[in-house]
């Protein structure tokens, strides 16, 4: 019986636990990462990394895009000239320290098509389209 009730606590933790993380996005609060170009300011707020050679790499993917018109050429077009971007590394000794390295797609790919970057905050994944 004490076995059972356990469980049942357990859940019923877990589920507050979810339920308020929940709330907390529906509020536009919940920030586990941000991309790259932002930084955490503060307990809820995001803001523009003030580091001015990040921001004019983000700003140059956007611009090789409105360009281009395609990630991929984007992408290559970045490898072809040797352009580094930014990424995120996290450790233990410093919270977040930013490397420098070439581009690979995805990083492209989810620069271009994060929504922070349009100035929206999104959490979780798309709904799946029914047929």
């Amino acid at each position: 019986m004490k076995g059972t009730m356990s469980e049942l606590e357990l859940s019923i933790l877990r589920a507050r636990s979810i339920e308020a993380l929940k709330q907390k996005a529906r509020r536009g609060e919940l920030f586990l990462t941000v991309a790259i170009g932002y930084v955490k300011s503060g307990r809820n707020r995001v803001e523009k990394d003030p580091d001015l050679r990040i921001r004019e790499a983000i700003d140059l993917v956007f611009r090789r895009f409105d360009e281009l018109q395609s990630i991929r050429q984007v992408h290559l077009w970045l490898r072809r000239e040797g352009i580094m971007l930014p990424a995120v590394n996290y450790t233990r000794a410093a919270d977040r320290a930013i490397v420098w390295k070439l581009p690979v797609y995805n990083t492209v790919h989810h620069i271009l098509t994060n929504p922070i970057y349009a100035g929206a905050y999104a959490f979780g994944r798309p709904a799946a389209k029914s047929p």
